[in-house]
């Protein structure tokens, strides 16, 4: 009897280290964060902004939600869904696959669809027709760049202290291209402070965008569940409306 419930006990406490190794490895494999912010301008909320992004391995997915209040007569009611897969190559190194986009208003509907090959757009496409731009790139101007939920992601993602604050990006949605640079950053205690610029290089309207760099500052603290992690608490951004904030909820 005593050797059966021995052996009873070993199986068990087998059967756990088991369970528990392979707990272990898809937890390091499959890593998932989650982001709900509310934006406002000029004191006034205006709407809000959620995403969720996983990685596994050596590929990422995204999926967002944006929607305005139109509480702002410059702002319509609107909603946005966007979604997008790729690649992971390298230390926070994403390349897209492809990126799925919806978007309504109260008067209007349109979603677009973009794919991307060896670090290029193979395919770029807005129903019922894309919007009117004279100034609009070709997908073949816009080698090497990545989507902007895909730049959304990689700007907002939890880091550690060494990687925060370094890099940049060119973006594109299909017409226009942007570059995303950091300029400066300050450590103050357990808070960073990120400063950097959406540089609009080109596919713009000159008359509509007469300025070309827009800053950004993005605020880090310390992650809760690890002290070598920092998150994202809250973001500031220039824009043709003026300055728009981003409260992490």
């Amino acid at each position: 009897m005593k050797m059966k419930t021995l052996f009873f006990h070993k199986f068990l406490f087998k059967t756990f280290l088991i369970f528990t190794f392979f707990f272990l490895i898809i937890f390091k494999i499959c890593s998932a964060e989650t982001f709900l912010f509310s934006l406002s301008t000029k004191g006034i909320k205006f709407g809000s902004f959620n995403m969720t992004a996983t990685e596994n391995v050596n590929q990422y997915r995204i999926s967002s939600n944006f929607e305005s209040s139109g509480i702002l007569g410059i702002f319509t009611k609107i909603e946005v869904s966007s979604g997008a897969y790729g690649t992971i190559q390298g230390k926070n190194i994403y390349y897209p696959t492809e990126v799925l986009s919806r978007w309504k208003s109260l008067f209007n509907q349109k979603e677009s669809k973009v794919k991307y090959k060896n670090k290029k757009i193979i395919h770029y496409e807005v129903l019922p027709f894309p919007r009117n731009n004279d100034y609009a790139l070709k997908i073949n101007q816009l080698d090497n760049t990545i989507d902007p939920l895909t730049v959304t992601y990689w700007l907002l993602k939890k880091r550690k202290i060494k990687n925060i604050c370094r890099g940049e990006k060119l973006v594109s949605e299909g017409q226009t291209l942007i570059r995303v640079v950091f300029i400066k950053k300050n450590i103050l205690e357990k808070k960073i402070t990120c400063n950097g610029e959406f540089q609009f290089i080109k596919g713009f309207d000159p008359s509509k965008y007469k300025k070309k760099n827009y800053e950004f500052t993005l605020n880090y603290k310390k992650n809760d569940k690890s002290n070598k992690l920092f998150e994202v608490s809250n973001i500031s951004f220039n824009s043709r409306i003026g300055i728009i904030k981003a409260i992490r909820l």
